[in-house]
C-alpha cells in the first residue's frame, strides 16, 4: 500500500466493517497475508520490489492501484505484474475464480494504454494534475478504449476514476459490446475528494472491502463507486467540515455511519 495513504486506507476498511491486514515488507509476508485475506490490495504508489508484487500473483481477488505507472521504471514493473497475473489466471487449474480490478485515475489509465499498445485513448496526459488528466473527451471512445484495455489484460475489471467514474469489463471473445459490461458514475461529483492525499487509494481499499467479491457485472462496481462519492457529496451539501483536514475526518465518519455490508 502507498506509504502516504496506508493508514487512511486501513481506516476506511475498518470504517465499513471489514478487517485490514497490513505490514507486508517482504515477499514472504505478502504471500502469507494474501493467503489469509479475501481480497488483496496491491498499490504501486510506494516503490515495491518485484518479489513483493509477485508474491500476490496467486491471490484470489486483487485490487491493483498502478500509481506512478507513467514513470518508465515503475511502468515496466506494473506491466510485468499485470502480464504475469493474466498468465496465472489463464493457466491455473483452480475451481476458485480469480478476479483482478485495476483502479486508476485517467492519467494512469492512459499510461497503461500506451504500455500495452492498446489502440485508443481516454484523452489524458501522463500527469497527476486534475486539469490535464480529467478533461472533456468523447465518451464512446473512452468506453471502446477501456473495453480494449480490459480485453488486452485478459478480462480484468477496469475502474477509471475522475469527475466521472468509468467501469469496463471484457468477458471474452463472444461477449457483446453492451451493458452490463461497462457503465459510468456521473452523479455525486465532489471536488473535495481531490483536496486530500490518498482519496483514490482509499477508494481502492473501499472496493476491496465492500465490492470486490463475487462480481458478475459492471453495475456492482458502479454502485460501490457511487456510494463512495455520495458520502462525500452529502458532506459537502451539509457543510459539515471547515477544510480538507476536517473533511477527511467527517468523510471517514460518514463511511462508518453508512452501514455498508461487506461481502
Amino acid at each position: 500500500m502507498n506509504a502516504c495513504s496506508a493508514s487512511k486506507a486501513a481506516d476506511v476498511v475498518l470504517a465499513v466493517g471489514a478487517k485490514p491486514c497490513m505490514g507486508c515488507t517482504t515477499a514472504e509476508e505478502a504471500a502469507l497475508t494474501a493467503s489469509h485475506c479475501d481480497v488483496t490490495v496491491l498499490n504501486f504508489g510506494t516503490p515495491t520490489t518485484r518479489d513483493i508484487a509477485n508474491a500476490v500473483l496467486n491471490a484470489r481477488v486483487v485490487v491493483v492501484d498502478p500509481v506512478g505507472c507513467g514513470l518508465e521504471t515503475r511502468g515496466k514493473m506494473v506491466k510485468a505484474w499485470l502480464e504475469a497475473r493474466r498468465t496465472v489466471k489463464d493457466t491455473t487449474d483452480c475451481p476458485i475464480t480469480m478476479e483482478t480490478i485495476v483502479k486508476a485515475n485517467r492519467s494512469e489509465i492512459e499510461a497503461l494504454i500506451r504500455l500495452f499498445g492498446v489502440d485508443g485513448s481516454v484523452g489524458a496526459n501522463l500527469s497527476v494534475t486534475p486539469e490535464s488528466s480529467d478533461c472533456e473527451y468523447n465518451e464512446d471512445t473512452i468506453y471502446e478504449t477501456l473495453f480494449a484495455l480490459s480485453a488486452e489484460l485478459g478480462g480484468m475489471w477496469i475502474v477509471m476514476t475522475g469527475r466521472v467514474d468509468y467501469i469496463a469489463h471484457w468477458k471474452g471473445p463472444h461477449s457483446p459490446h453492451l451493458k452490463p459490461h461497462y457503465c459510468a458514475v456521473r452523479e455525486y461529483d465532489s471536488p473535495m475528494l481531490q483536496r486530500f492525499s490518498g482519496a483514490g487509494c482509499c477508494l481502492g481499499a473501499f472496493l476491496a472491502a465492500v465490492g470486490a467479491l463475487e462480481l458478475s457485472h459492471a453495475e456492482e462496481l458502479r454502485s460501490r463507486c457511487r456510494e463512495y462519492r455520495k458520502v462525500a457529496a452529502d458532506l459537502v451539501r451539509d457543510g459539515k467540515f471547515r477544510g480538507p483536514a476536517s473533511f477527511q475526518v467527517a468523510f471517514f465518519d460518514g463511511l462508518a455511519n453508512a452501514n455498508f455490508r461487506c461481502k
